[in-house]
């Protein structure tokens, strides 16, 4: 059910990843087009933040317990498009950053260089420290959450897709796009432990982790496919069509929903009430390029940013049915 369509602003050219903050009700929205991060306030429905300084924004994730903002904002220039083109991007070390933010104020608090094109980004609360997917890189970095200091990064030997923290096997887990595998890393030790095959996958971008299950979903936008995946025997239990060009994966824990958002402008939604085997609902028509997908977990509104509706940004709202 479409509930409203609230003004972003001037158009852009592309939206990227959304992180919702349950403590504040507040939507964080990466407009990667023009290298803002937007602050909405879902309970008012207004932008109350249009934060500048973020070129080419792409992922974003809001830590409540740390009173933290993390976006991944990669880097650019001939150097770093030369060293991607040689393969060499994992050895260059990019011009790619993580900006940690104050929830509160919205001032800056660091920048850690995050390699090449940094995205993706998962937070360890076990071990204090925050993962970036760094795809273009080939690599994981490790950033220490308490002094917001790089502490490592891990090769992956593939380009890398989103990346997830499960909190039951305690591991981290990031889709290896170009290996058609999902890595499993130590967040202890920053070791790179094991990958799992996936056979049935074309390039694996999208991933969220089932919650209070182990189990794993990965979008391919290679083939249009959800695998879903038992993360400790490392089978994979199913394989469902999706909507073209799946990129962005939303849960919805209480109603058991499973949002992917697609570039072909479709979103997919799944019953998840057994998590080892999703069933699908269908598939909806959002708008063109409508490829990010975010929820509120308590009033069940599900957010999508277009890039232009009739000359404005919109922030789309639905409601299941």
């Amino acid at each position: 059910m479409h509930v409203a369509d609230v003004k972003l602003g001037a158009p852009t050219s592309r939206f990227d990843y959304q992180s919702f903050d349950p403590a504040t009700s507040r939507l964080y929205i990466a407009d990667m087009g023009s290298g803002r991060l937007l602050v909405f306030d879902t309970r008012a429905q207004r932008l109350i933040a249009s934060l500048d300084g973020f070129p080419k924004i792409t992922g974003v994730l809001a830590v409540p317990a740390l009173h933290r903002i993390y976006a991944s904002v990669p880097g650019g220039g001939i150097a770093a498009s030369l060293s991607v083109a040689l393969g060499m991007a994992g050895l260059s070390g990019g011009s790619g950053q993580v900006v940690v933010l104050d929830d509160s104020s919205f001032k800056e608090i660091a920048r850690v260089p995050a390699g090449v094109f940094p995205d993706g980004i998962a937070y360890d609360p076990d071990d204090g420290r925050i993962f970036v997917s760094d795809e273009l890189g080939s690599e994981i970095i490790v950033i220490d959450a308490n002094n917001s200091s790089r502490v490592a990064r891990i090769a992956a030997g593939s380009e890398v897709g989103n990346v997830q923290y499960d909190p039951i096997t305690k591991r981290i887990y990031a889709a290896l796009q170009s290996r058609n595998a999902l890595a499993i890393i130590d967040p202890k030790t920053n070791r790179l432990i094991d990958r799992i095959s996936l056979p049935g996958a074309e390039h694996p971008h999208g991933l969220r982790i089932a919650d209070g299950a182990p189990i794993g979903y990965i979008a391919c936008d290679g083939n249009d496919r959800l695998l879903t995946v038992d993360l400790v025997s490392g089978k994979v239990l199913a394989s469902d069509a999706i909507a073209h060009d799946p990129d962005v994966l939303a849960a919805d824990p209480m109603l058991k929903h499973l949002y992917v958002a697609g570039e072909s402008g479709y979103l997919s939604a799944f019953d998840t009430g057994n998590a080892a085997a999703p069933r699908k609902l269908g598939d909806m028509f959002i708008a063109a390029n409508a490829h990010s997908v975010a929820v509120d977990p308590v009033t069940h509104s599900v957010f999508l940013p277009l890039r232009d509706v009739d000359g404005q940004s919109v922030l789309r709202i639905l409601r299941p049915y």
